[in-house]
């Protein structure tokens, strides 16, 4: 398992967190997503073997929200 964290300078409010934690549902591999829209980011912890930082930086696109690597 590896912890990353993002920034997320887009997300101003609690739904933009519950939306960002709910890729956790849509990519398996993903153990658990902590989004904090009071710290603009979220932090990520997932299995390398099941899903690649580049798919999880995509399904945060498509949630409308850009992901950068602290």
């Amino acid at each position: 398992m590896v912890k990353k964290t993002y920034s997320v300078p887009d997300m101003h409010c609690s739904n933009c967190s519950m939306r960002l934690e709910s890729i956790e549902d849509d990519l398996p591999g993903i153990r658990e997503i902590n989004a904090s829209y009071h710290k603009q980011q979220m932090i990520v912890e997932f299995d390398e073997a099941k899903v690649s930082e580049e798919q999880i930086l995509a399904a945060v696109k498509k949630k409308g929200y850009q992901a950068i690597p602290a």
